[in-house]
């Protein structure tokens, strides 16, 4: 346990990195009965969510995704970005960031934790 005061996360969507967007959006529209409710063209990327208040996001993958790979990330928010990744660090995890999108006005970066499992890190700003 740590001595410094918490800091406050919050739930966020699921992110499922896509190796073909397009087509991943569509199956879980088709198989799940989720709609889109926002996208994001030029990354690519997507919100879905279905009427019972499922909420996922959708991204492309990155290159070298290979099948067999984890592309099932965790995502949460809080206030403070850095702060949260600078505990992670200090209690043995891997962090990237903190990074700043210009264009969307918000704070991000992302950690593993010591099983190598992959969580993203946003501030309240982010869409």
């Amino acid at each position: 346990m740590s001595d410094s005061e918490p800091i406050p996360i919050r739930p966020r969507e699921i992110v499922i990195l896509a190796r073909d967007f397009e087509r991943l959006v569509a199956w879980y529209q088709t198989a799940l009965d989720f709609r889109v409710i926002t996208r994001f063209d030029e990354l690519p990327y997507a919100n879905l969510e279905t009427d019972g208040g499922v909420a996922i996001g959708i991204g492309s993958a990155p290159p070298g995704i290979t099948n067999g790979e984890a592309t099932l990330i965790a995502q949460i928010e809080t206030d403070d970005v850095a702060a949260l990744l600078q505990r992670v660090l200090a209690a043995g995890g891997l962090t990237h960031g903190p990074d700043r999108d210009a264009a969307a006005g918000f704070c991000f970066g992302s950690f593993r934790d010591p099983e190598g499992n992959s969580w993203w890190v946003v501030d309240s700003d982010c869409p």
